[in-house]
């Protein structure tokens, strides 16, 4: 490869490669290639749809530079290192000096860059890059993800040691410089356990220990977390400043990470007026704050609030940076995503264009912002159910993170993910659980299998084998995301309630209506107290519950006349049947209290004297006393409950006599409780019980409408026809 003496390769070629190939195919971050691109020593672009990697000019001057200092000082003191800093006038001697710190990082001595880290002067701000690389300067071997893991917690320690045994400011502020370079290089192991270490080691007693403290929050077990909050909240903070606003902004992120939201906006609106009284209203800090409210309310389904705070963004972006910067690009962007979750599909994809349109100005068709827009508008599309259009937009999003970021990418991840999701509301479920697998095996290669992007992935595999009918399949994969949410999240989350209300309609398909209710149960006590019981999802929640009250209803009709069905009991079975119907309609026309209801079944159960049983008796009061759920519900429901009663109850019919008297009653019931005043629409719909009592369906019709609110009526007919049948 290095024979062909090219300026610029194509990254495909470099794959290939016996040499070099597994380095440039290395995601970590020690990774000789991953190195050179981070420093800038190297730089990928797009040329004719292909990837290519070139050096750059500065990059590879610094990169020697960096050598040359190495070898010069690396006998001597750190104190050579600060003059040459302060007194050599060479452009890009900070950056070569940068790359000479590496280069001991590298051989495994701190000694000069933790000297740097607190002296005095600007020395310190080159410190940030080793000091990230210090964490990711593994020794040995590596073989397995266990050893990886080991090895990454075994040298953060060591690092810290070094760095935290006499903690100043300055080694807090360059920590934290350091932690964000290795976020934006996605190095999600080093920095999960990283801020674990920093969690333990770091107290919140001033405020750059504090906001690196805060952002730690988040990584350690959920039930530390609101107690490590707790205490944050309680500094005593008199001054307004610019890291104040920063302290106030963390906290709010933390709080909205725990679903805590009214105390995350009333963070973020301190962090706000704290920037307001600094810079004026005309600032991207401003702008940035008031996003980070239109995120959170949008959450929130409130997304009026959302649209004011994102056009108060936008319109700073458009003063501040005018109509073709990035910035305004986002807000844009946020706009269109709001719009969207509001249904207003056309608006939005009109403010996604316009993103998309600055993007591909500024950016360029390959970049990863385009990328971002492309799927955004697919999402729109998907929304929409213009699934073709939507498909189109997420292979070029596809297409762009292939190409810049290769396939073992995070956001190449997320675009398989969305093509998954597209195909399954297409129908195609083979198709989307291809995809859904390609990005599972993306997120556990670089999250691993406790993260939330792993979660969302199972979940999605989980609610694609439910529709394919799948539930045991569905149950399983949904489990592994509901232990991911409870790791991450803890147990009073949004997520944690999404899934376990998914796992509750599964529960339902297969009839287990015990466990369908605990699962409703534990998500509507969470909705209730992130969301309130007036939120559309506690509201559904509440109904998925009374249907399972119907399923419990429908498993003691069952058990009933499981028992009348018996040979000893069925002398009884015409009175039971009549019962059930005479019941249903009293309660129904007199609208009694559930109270009522017991007292009426318990009179009759005491007219059934003739081969009467406690077992019996005690199975139709439980059926009796259920019926207060079903006279409780209205319209549709008290159709689809007794729809499913008597699908249940033809299940044990034995004769077509019993047939025959239970269509009847079907008929009688449906006329009662469905549509009092259509009996002809009842007529057409169910044609099956014409052709059975055709004789007697003209003259109950005709009583019906002569007489339309007299039940009575109608019973008496009906039971004398029951009666009559031989």
């Amino acid at each position: 490869m290095l024979e062909q003496q090219q300026q610029i390769l194509v990254v495909d070629l470099l794959f290939d490669d016996d040499q070099i190939g597994d380095f440039v195919k290395s995601i970590q971050i020690d990774s000789p290639y991953q190195q050179m691109l981070l420093e800038g020593v190297l730089t990928e672009s797009v040329r004719d749809e292909k990837l290519c990697v070139s050096f750059t000019v500065e990059g590879y001057f610094h990169f020697v530079l960096g050598e040359v200092i190495f070898q010069q000082t690396k006998v001597k003191e750190p104190e050579e290192l600060r003059y040459l800093l302060e007194h050599n006038q060479l452009n890009g001697i900070r950056e070569g000096i940068e790359q000479c710190l590496i280069r001991d990082v590298q051989k495994n001595d701190l000694s000069r860059l933790l000297w740097l880290i607190d002296s005095e002067g600007e020395t310190k701000d080159i410190c940030a890059l080793p000091l990230a690389y210090s964490f990711a300067n593994f020794q040995g071997s590596i073989k397995t993800q266990e050893e990886l893991q080991e090895a990454i917690n075994l040298r953060i320690t060591d690092v810290l040691d070094e760095l935290l045994s006499n903690p100043t400011i300055e080694d807090v502020v360059i920590l934290n410089k350091s932690v964000e370079l290795l976020e934006k290089a996605h190095k999600t192991e080093i920095v999960i356990i990283l801020y674990r270490r920093i969690n333990e080691r770091i107290r919140p007693n001033e405020l750059n220990k504090a906001l690196l403290f805060i952002k730690s929050i988040e990584h350690i077990p959920h039930s530390e977390r609101k107690k490590n909050l707790e205490g944050v909240i309680k500094m005593s903070i008199k001054e307004e400043t610019k890291l104040v606003s920063n302290v106030y902004d963390e906290i709010a992120k933390q709080f909205e990470f725990i679903s805590e939201n009214d105390k995350a906006i009333n963070y973020y609106e301190k962090s706000l007026a704290i920037r307001l009284q600094i810079h004026g209203d005309q600032h991207p800090s401003i702008a940035q704050s008031c996003n980070n409210l239109g995120v959170i309310w949008s959450d929130m389904g409130e997304y009026d609030k959302a649209i004011n705070y994102y056009e108060k963004s936008l319109a700073i972006d458009l003063k501040v940076h005018g109509d073709q910067h990035p910035s305004t690009g986002t807000s844009y962007n946020n706009l269109g995503l709001v719009w969207k979750d509001k249904g207003e599909y056309d608006k939005a994809i009109d403010y996604l264009e316009k993103s998309l349109a600055i993007y591909l100005k500024v950016h360029g068709d390959q970049h990863p912002s385009t990328g971002t827009s492309y799927n955004n508008l697919g999402s729109v599309w998907n929304d929409k159910g213009e699934y073709d259009k939507a498909i189109v937009y997420f292979e070029k999003s596809l297409a762009i993170d292939l190409k810049v970021h290769g396939d073992q990418h995070p956001s190449t991840g997320t675009s398989y993910n969305n093509l998954g999701m597209v195909w399954q509301d297409k129908g195609e479920y083979d198709k989307a659980i291809s995809y859904y697998e390609k990005s599972l095996a993306i997120n556990l290669i670089v999250h691993g299998d406790q993260h939330p992007s792993t979660g969302t992935l199972y979940n999605n595999l989980g609610m694609i084998w439910a529709k394919m009918g799948e539930y045991d399949s569905a149950i399983d994969y949904l489990e592994k995301s509901l232990a991911i949410d409870l790791k991450v999240h803890g147990d009073q989350h949004r997520e944690v309630a999404l899934t376990y209300e998914k796992m509750g309609d599964c529960y339902e398909e297969l009839a287990e209506i015990e466990k369908s209710k605990s699962m409703y149960k534990k998500a509507h006590t969470i909705s209730s107290i992130i969301n309130g019981e007036n939120h559309d999802f506690t509201i559904l929640l509440n109904e998925k519950l009374d249907e399972c009250d119907i399923g419990n209803l429908t498993k003691s009709v069952c058990l009933y006349m499981e028992m009348i069905n018996q040979e000893e009991f069925r002398t009884e079975r015409l009175q039971s049947m009549q019962l059930v119907v005479f019941t249903f309609a009293e309660a129904y026309d007199k609208n009694l209290e559930f109270s009522q209801i017991e007292a009426i079944s318990q009179g009759f159960q005491l007219s059934l004297t003739a081969t009467e049983s406690l077992e019996l008796n005690i199975t139709l009061q439980k059926f009796l006393s259920d019926t207060k759920f079903l006279i409780d519900f209205g319209g549709r429901k008290k159709q689809k409950a007794i729809d499913t009663y008597f699908n249940r109850f033809y299940s044990t019919i034995n004769t077509d006599k019993d047939m025959e008297k239970s269509q009847l009653i079907y008929f009688l019931l449906y006329i009662q409780f469905i549509d009092l005043e259509n009996h002809s629409k009842i007529v057409e719909k169910y044609e099956n019980i014409r052709v059975v009592f055709q004789r007697h369906l003209e003259n109950l019709a005709q009583q019906f409408s002569l007489s339309k609110y007299d039940i009575k009526e109608i019973e008496l007919a009906a039971f004398e026809y029951v009666n009559n049948i031989e």
